[in-house]
């Protein structure tokens, strides 16, 4: 029984896995330089990493159902590039009209990403990636080297506002708006038939399909979220720099794609997690903000931020890995005693 109780302590203990890689990469930064721990310094890698969790669940959403999709920069960029006018300040349009009209922008792109994949059976790394480069010429001629700026004032405030501080930790709108948004996409994916449905898909999509599960339907449906969740990340990201322009998230696929994996997502679907996506988020951040912190040349950080990413994934599959053979054995003990009674 003892021993039992001991297994399952571990599982537990391993089902948080990003959790002590966040906080095993905070500790070496501390040790380098003391003034990492600052109240003001967390605050601001935890902010930042607001932005890259909304990037990092986009893609977690599609990647559930064994897809991928390359086009989240630049459906960030259209959606605001069309939307420019209504969000400056001069427009004089309430701040909520542009909002929906870059949501529903990014959506009806997401569709297509969808149908794409679906009734064309295009592959979705290539549906994507040509819908990346349909957007991003399309920005081009919408706008060309011309710039919105000077954005509403309550946009800029949803993107950068501060609500109160805590000891020198301040906390700002995205961390409220990102942690709100992170638990109705927890609820949605782990405490609804939907989201069961959709980790169904990508685990086994031909079991799903025998089971009745409409599963092109919710492929689109996945492509639909991750494009609407992009939306969101591009209204904050744009509010914050207070521009609009076509250069806007070049790389931003590969942002999330990183978050997403870091935080124990897999290609091949049907694994991953919101709580994952945000430990990721973190431990991209803090990264980051400590290698600014501590000087790191430019043309180096990139380099150290590729092996700590390697590394992160590593650790964390190694963790996993070892949480399914405890689960395995805890399985096979119970069978045991129940066979002997």
């Amino acid at each position: 029984m003892r021993s039992q109780q001991r297994a399952r302590m571990r599982r537990f203990l391993y089902s948080f896995s990003t959790l002590w890689i966040l906080l095993f990469i905070i500790l070496v930064l501390a040790v380098m330089n003391p003034s990492f721990l600052r109240l003001s310094n967390l605050s601001t890698f935890v902010t930042q990493a607001c932005f890259l969790f909304l990037l990092g669940a986009a893609e977690l959403v599609v990647i559930l159902t064994g897809g991928i999709d390359l086009s989240i920069g630049a459906v960030m960029t259209i959606s605001t590039i069309i939307c420019g006018n209504l969000m400056t300040q001069k427009s004089g349009v309430p701040f909520i009209v542009p909002i929906l009209l870059v949501l529903l922008i990014c959506a009806a792109i997401g569709m297509c990403n969808g149908l794409l994949v679906t009734k064309l059976k295009i592959p979705a790394f290539l549906a994507t990636f040509a819908t990346m480069y349909i957007c991003r010429g399309g920005a081009w001629l919408y706008i060309g080297a011309g710039v919105y700026f000077s954005l509403n004032s309550t946009l800029r405030f949803l993107a950068t506002g501060e609500l109160f501080s805590l000891g020198g930790f301040r906390v700002t709108m995205p961390m409220v708006i990102v942690l709100l948004l992170a638990i109705l996409l927890h609820l949605l994916l782990k405490k609804t038939n939907w989201g069961k449905r959709l980790f169904f898909t990508g685990a086994n999509r031909t079991a799903a399909k025998f089971t009745g599960i409409q599963t092109e339907f919710k492929i689109i449906q996945a492509h639909i979220l991750c494009s609407v969740i992009a939306g969101i990340a591009a209204i904050m990201y744009v509010s914050k720099l207070n521009a609009i322009d076509a250069t806007l998230g070049a790389s931003y696929h590969f942002d999330g794609l990183t978050v997403a994996l870091i935080g124990g997502a897999v290609m091949s679907g049907g694994e991953g997690s919101i709580f994952g996506v945000m430990m990721g988020a973190l431990i991209v951040s803090a990264i980051n903000s400590g290698l600014n912190f501590l000087a790191v040349p430019t043309e180096l950080q990139k380099a150290v931020l590729g092996v700590a990413m390697i590394a992160a994934v590593f650790l964390n599959q190694f963790l996993q890995r070892k949480k399914l053979a405890v689960a395995d054995a805890i399985f096979e003990t119970s069978t045991e005693e129940k066979a002997t009674k």
